[in-house]
């Protein structure tokens, strides 16, 4: 992932608690992007346990300083959807076991 996974456990036995990802771009979809923009859809284990944005409104790979990343702020058109969860930038997830 481009971003950060927050886990639990030993190496080898983590399990994933959440992430915040970065798409390559707000305006052109592609694999690259948020799962929100056409991009790839995150892997089984991470399931609804993530967000992703980009701080790119531009056609190109550079970094945007003005476009601060998983504030849920700035989301262009294309990637409207990435901003609509409740709470951004924070989250929060119910544990079925001790950690």
């Amino acid at each position: 992932v481009d971003g950060i996974s927050i886990t639990y456990g030993a190496p080898g036995r983590r399990q994933h608690i959440f992430t915040y990802a970065a798409g390559v771009s707000e305006i052109v979809s592609d694999r690259f992007c948020c799962p929100c923009n056409r991009g790839q859809a995150p892997p089984a284990f991470v399931g609804n346990d993530y967000h992703c944005e980009s701080g790119n409104s531009e056609n190109g790979k550079s970094f945007h300083e003005e476009d601060i990343l998983w504030d849920g702020q700035q989301c262009t058109s294309q990637e409207a959807t990435c901003c609509s969860q409740p709470n951004l930038p924070w989250f929060c997830k119910t544990f079925t076991t001790h950690i």
